[in-house]
């Protein structure tokens, strides 16, 4: 008798073990698909420098070939501190692109060109890990990335879509 309840308990125990295990690895391949987004979307952002329509063309291109989620419940982005929202209301992806339009983290240096505008203006990208599990209502987490800064070779920083 007491052999059949140890050996019950070593299966539950190992049935845990497991359950946590994958758990966990499925939770890493989620965070580095979500992380693997937010830089090929900064990737086109920098090739392209800023975000225009050829960065929104390639970002579409490449998150539909990478499988990413529609944004099917309208969601909108949430504000960001010493940040503006760069709107992105005809994708039909889900992910949040930010404009830093001082990159000197948070002092002034005193790097002005000779219009008095900044000489490093910077992104940041916003997108989710959705999970849907089936007795749990379906819920996203946030992956936020920060992008290299770029510098401001233009006479005018004027970005398309900009929210101030």
């Amino acid at each position: 008798m007491r052999e059949g309840i140890g050996s019950s308990v070593l299966y539950n125990l190992m049935i845990i073990f497991i359950f946590i295990v994958f758990t966990l690895l499925f939770s890493a391949l989620t965070y580095y698909k979500a992380f693997r987004v937010n830089n090929m979307i900064l990737y086109s952002i920098d090739k392209f420098e800023g975000y225009n329509s050829g960065a929104v063309n390639e970002i579409n291109q490449n998150l539909s070939a990478l499988g990413y989620t529609y944004n099917n419940d309208n969601s909108t982005c949430p504000d960001r501190n010493g940040a503006y929202l760069v709107e992105g209301t005809t994708d039909p992806y889900y992910y949040c692109v930010y404009y830093y339009p001082n990159d000197t983290g948070g002092y002034d240096t005193g790097m002005h060109n000779d219009d008095d505008e900044p000489l490093y203006y910077n992104y940041s990208v916003v997108t989710y890990i959705y999970v849907d599990l089936p007795f749990i209502n379906k819920f996203k987490i946030p992956v936020h990335t920060k992008g290299e800064r770029i510098y401001n070779f233009s006479d005018s920083r004027e970005q398309e879509g900009v929210r101030r």
